[in-house]
């Protein structure tokens, strides 16, 4: 072949090269997956509160060492850590079981789950020591009181116990010990306890639990087996001592919400009742009251039940929730404890909680889970799913009467792969969001927590977009900051 005809190939050849080259259409992921502002929408992950019960009545969650101030810190520390690997931002802590203590107290005893010992020093403070870690792990931190319970007959109490120097506080009830509800010296003393703990430490929430009236006491056959009639005949007023009694249990949460309003407003007040309705009402405990009345700033209903379930299908009492949330958020309580349990078939696979999940991320009014309780959290299979299932960090949803001035955006600068920004006035916090591109919807960016601290700065990956929020003392956040690209 002659080199005239040599090159007429190479040429011939180069051109259709070329042609095929103009062709190629690039890839749609590659040219959107870096953010543009002007044809970019961003769209926030839900904000939610996550956590887990720490239960300390009879040892169960903790503390599992007694009389060892290291091993107690120790084992928190480990439960709290296991916490903020599962991006859970609160605890809620028991920190008065029994009418004990948890903290040095004026008004109560040492609690027994310490050392054994009703009334015996442990050594250290340990409700400082559990706010201290909490915060230090960028959690919240919900004191959780038991308001009437005192615990069993064959409980030994301590000689400064409340319910042995004042014995006609006190009603036995199926071998357990109960505070009167109708006496007003039992309120006065529950709500000096709530003001006592506020004042001195520095807790996001006071959380109770279910434990109002005990079950059964409300018969009709039997009216006084729960006995206290001699305090209804005092200051019933010629009510029915059905109507008497639940309006003890509201005077009791509207009392407190008023002392934690009044004293520290910035402090939340919660309620973790039954997860049906009608359940809290047989222990004259009825959340419409609380909710209507905003003596509560979230209510947790706890919905033990599977969906399906016959008397209580956990989508129709979740359905019930939201559409009934009065302007109040609600928190869904979770039975991780059912977990792998072969009494409940239901939860033998993650698949039941993600669903249950699942049905609380798309309500609109049910702004998180908490999980009852921490020792089942330990569970291997159900701790790396809900560490998948909590991939992203979340903001804290706004709970509450507002209390603090908004903040400002920050203003962000940055330098290679580290973002930076001043101070902003008022601000407690600051959110870093990542944001990733959504696999359905095009023109869409999902905006993701990756880290929420009082930290002015953050070290971000080439080609990911970020931006910056400030938070002030009430969660409220700022608007967005500008968007930076890491080159």
């Amino acid at each position: 072949m002659s080199i005239r005809k040599l090159i007429l190939v190479f040429l011939l050849g180069a051109f259709a090269w070329s042609c095929q080259d103009d062709n190629v259409i690039p890839d749609e992921d590659s040219v959107d997956s870096i953010f543009d502002a002007s044809k970019h929408e961003i769209v926030f992950d839900k904000k939610e509160i996550r956590a887990a019960w720490i239960a300390t009545v009879g040892n169960y969650d903790w503390p599992i060492t007694k009389s060892n101030p290291t091993a107690q810190k120790s084992e928190l520390t480990d439960q709290l850590s296991r916490c903020q690997t599962l991006n859970f931002n609160a605890v809620i802590l028991q920190i008065r079981p029994v009418a004990d203590a948890f903290y040095p107290s004026q008004l109560e005893p040492w609690s027994v789950y310490l050392t054994g010992v009703q009334g015996q020093d442990p050594g250290y403070d340990p409700l400082r020591y559990a706010i201290d870690e909490s915060h230090r792990l960028g959690m919240e931190f919900h004191a959780w009181l038991n308001p009437y319970r005192i615990g069993s007959t064959s409980a030994i109490l301590a000689s400064s116990h409340i319910a042995i120097k004042n014995p006609s506080w006190v009603v036995t009830y199926n071998n357990v010990r109960y505070f009167n509800p109708g006496l007003p010296e039992v309120r006065a003393h529950l709500i000096a306890v709530v003001k006592d703990i506020i004042t001195r430490y520095d807790v996001d929430a006071i959380h109770f639990d279910d434990y109002f009236y005990p079950s059964g006491a409300k018969s009709t056959s039997t009216p006084f087996g729960f006995d206290d009639k001699a305090a209804f005949e005092k200051y019933g007023n010629g009510k029915d001592i059905h109507t008497w009694r639940a309006d003890n249990v509201n005077t009791m949460v509207s009392e407190v919400s008023q002392v934690i309003k009044a004293s520290k407003p910035g402090v939340l007040f919660g309620i973790s009742a039954s997860g049906r309705r009608e359940n809290s009402v047989d222990l004259y405990a009825d959340p419409f009251i609380w909710l209507d009345n905003k003596w509560v700033d979230y209510l947790a209903p706890q919905i033990y039940w599977e969906f399906g379930h016959t008397i209580a299908d956990f989508g129709k009492q979740a359905s019930f929730w939201n559409t009934n949330a009065r302007g109040i958020p609600m928190v869904i309580g979770i039975a991780a404890y059912k977990f792998k349990d072969p009494a409940y078939p239901a939860y033998g696979s993650v698949s039941e909680i993600d669903r249950q999940i699942e049905e609380v991320h798309k309500s609109y009014n049910l702004h998180g889970c908490f999980y009852f309780r921490m020792r089942f959290l330990e569970n291997t299979e159900l701790f790396n799913f809900l560490k998948t299932k909590y991939a992203w960090k979340s903001v804290l949803p706004v709970m509450g009467k507002l209390t603090a001035s908004p903040v400002g955006a920050p203003v962000v600068s940055q330098s290679g792969l580290l973002l930076n920004w001043a101070s902003v006035s008022g601000a407690k916090k600051y959110a870093v969001y990542l944001l990733e591109k959504d696999k359905n919807l095009n023109n869409t960016f999902n905006a993701h927590v990756v880290q929420i601290n009082s930290d002015q700065k953050y070290t971000g990956t080439s080609g990911k977009s970020y931006f910056v929020t400030a938070l002030n003392d009430d969660q409220a956040e700022s608007v967005r900051s500008n968007v930076l690209t890491m080159k």
